[in-house]
């Protein structure tokens, strides 16, 4: 009896180190696709403010971006977004994209509170379906990737990040690449 106890515990704990070894396999495969996608600005759809389809590349167009995906409850996101807003003048040749998956309804309070929706160079879109979520992998917000003017990804960061490194690389990325 106690061989064939033992027996089916090696048998479990080598199952168990080959499921762990699996798992660790897929996650590094699935962290390298993410890597390799997003090198450059998806090509997805999603709707704006007004519920109208627009596509992320034709709305960024040949501007560095800066693309934003953030929660309208979350305090460290709450933090970014207004000290984007403070600064958001100096935005002004570049395309902010902000990507929520919250239904409208409950963001148009906290965007309206920014006071930035208006500029023309500002995007707040919904990701309904986390199609954006998904290309980026997307862990914590806020999540933030900076892409210069052709479309080619220059910078990632989660959590808070300064302005001065945000406009900086913008700045220093703005011509699209040839």
């Amino acid at each position: 009896m106690r061989k064939l106890l033992l027996i089916f515990l090696s048998l479990a704990l080598l199952s168990s180190l080959i499921y762990l070894g699996f798992s660790f396999q897929q996650k590094e495969a699935n962290k390298e696709l993410i890597q390799s996608q997003i090198i450059r600005l998806p090509d997805l759809d999603l709707l704006d403010l007004d519920g109208q389809s627009v596509n992320l590349n034709l709305l960024v167009g040949n501007k560095s971006s800066l693309l934003v995906y953030f929660n309208s409850t979350c305090e460290i996101c709450q933090m970014e977004l207004n000290s984007i807003a403070k600064r958001i003048v100096e935005f002004d040749s570049h395309a902010l994209v902000f990507v929520t998956v919250q239904p409208l309804e409950e963001v148009m309070d906290f965007i309206h509170e920014l006071g930035i929706s208006d500029r023309e160079s500002v995007h707040f879109l919904i990701d309904s379906e986390m199609e954006v979520a998904g290309y980026y992998g997307v862990k914590g917000v806020p999540a933030l990737f900076i892409y210069d003017g052709s479309g080619s990804l220059v910078s990632d960061y989660t959590g808070p990040v300064k302005v001065d490194l945000l406009l900086e690389q913008l700045q220093n990325h703005n011509e699209p690449e040839l």
